[in-house]
């Protein structure tokens, strides 16, 4: 995986966990295509004003939590993906999964979310 993906990766991660929604947008615009495609077991979001929403809404409804990843980021050949795990200081893995990347002019272009147990 070529350094400048990687850190694209990991802004994305840091995205899920900003609480500053002015500061979550000006990211989501830097590393996600504008026409970006979410695909999660529980909904299919598209765009950064959806993307926004749905972290937003995220963050509302467990506002303890926060991502941390589990193991190091892998990928090759503008596909990546990371292990990763949600929840609070005492409790860091209450929900774990898999994030899969398809990368496109250097943005993320389609993300897939796997919930592990789902």
């Amino acid at each position: 995986m070529e350094l400048q993906d990687q850190n694209l990766i990991e802004k994305h991660f840091s995205i899920w966990s900003e609480r500053d929604a002015a500061k979550r947008a000006a990211l989501i615009a830097e590393v996600y295509a504008e026409d970006v495609e979410i695909i999660d077991p529980h909904f299919v979001a598209h765009g950064h004003s959806e993307l926004q929403y749905l972290i937003t809404n995220l963050q509302a409804k467990f506002p303890e939590r926060k991502f941390r990843l589990r193991q190091p980021i892998e990928g090759h050949h503008q596909v990546a993906r990371l292990f990763w795990q949600y929840g609070t200081a005492d409790m860091p893995a209450q929900e774990t999964g898999e994030d899969v990347f398809v990368l496109e002019n250097g943005k993320i272009r389609r993300l897939l979310i796997f919930i592990d147990g789902r």
